[in-house]
C-alpha cells in the first residue's frame, strides 16, 4: 500500500505490517506538497515505484532497495523480461536492466519521430505506453500510434481513426478503445 505521503507498506495476508519504507524526500508534509508516484509495478520479486524524484526498484519481500535511480517516469513503467521501459517528462524512452539497474538506452522520442518522418522536431503529448507482441506501442494524444522495437527503434507510425478516450485493450491482433465520443473502436 502506497499512501499520498510517500509511505509504502507491505501487509501480510493476516493484516500484519511486514515492512515499511518512506519514499517522500520532503520534510514539509502538507496538502500542497503531497507525494507523487505512478502506479506500482510488481515483477517477480521486484517492486517498481516511480516517484516524482526517483525510480525505486525494491525487494518485494523485505522492502530493501535494489536500486534508486534519479529518473522520473511520466507514465506507469512497463516490464518485458529483464527490461523496464519508461517515458521521462522530457519524452525520452528509457530502457533499464532490472538485474543491474543500468540504463541500456535512452531515446529522444520527438527527435526519433522527426527523423523517421523526415520533418522538423515537434513537441509531442504522450497518452500511454504498452508492450504488444514484443513491440512498444506509444499512443499520442493527437491520435497517432508509434511502434518501436524493444531496442528503441521506430518501426512505423499510424494515424488512428479517432482520439483515444480510454486506455487501449489488446485482443488477438485488435486494438479496442473508446474514442472521444464514447464510441467503441476496434482496429485490426
Amino acid at each position: 500500500y502506497l499512501n499520498t505521503y510517500g509511505s509504502l507498506y507491505s501487509i501480510s495476508d493476516k493484516g500484519e505490517i511486514k515492512w515499511f519504507i518512506n519514499l517522500n524526500q520532503s520534510l514539509d508534509i502538507n496538502p500542497s506538497n503531497l507525494f507523487y508516484s505512478n502506479p506500482i509495478v510488481l515483477h517477480q520479486d521486484k517492486l517498481i515505484v516511480s516517484t516524482d524524484l526517483y525510480l525505486y526498484i525494491l525487494d518485494s519481500n523485505t522492502g530493501s532497495a535494489f536500486f534508486k535511480i534519479a529518473i522520473t517516469s511520466l507514465l506507469k513503467p512497463i516490464v518485458s523480461g529483464k527490461n523496464l521501459f519508461l517515458i521521462t517528462k522530457d519524452n525520452l524512452l528509457v530502457c533499464i536492466n532490472l538485474d543491474s539497474g543500468k540504463i541500456i538506452y535512452s531515446a529522444d522520442i520527438s527527435q526519433n519521430i522527426a527523423d523517421f518522418l523526415d520533418t522538423k522536431k515537434k513537441s509531442i503529448d504522450i497518452k500511454s505506453l504498452a508492450i504488444v507482441n514484443s513491440e512498444l506501442f506509444l499512443f499520442l494524444n493527437n491520435s497517432y500510434l508509434v511502434k518501436f522495437n524493444l531496442n528503441g527503434i521506430i518501426k512505423n507510425i499510424h494515424k488512428l481513426t479517432s482520439k483515444l478516450r480510454s486506455s487501449p485493450l489488446f485482443i488477438n491482433d485488435s486494438i479496442i478503445y473508446l474514442d472521444n465520443k464514447n464510441k467503441l473502436v476496434i482496429l485490426n
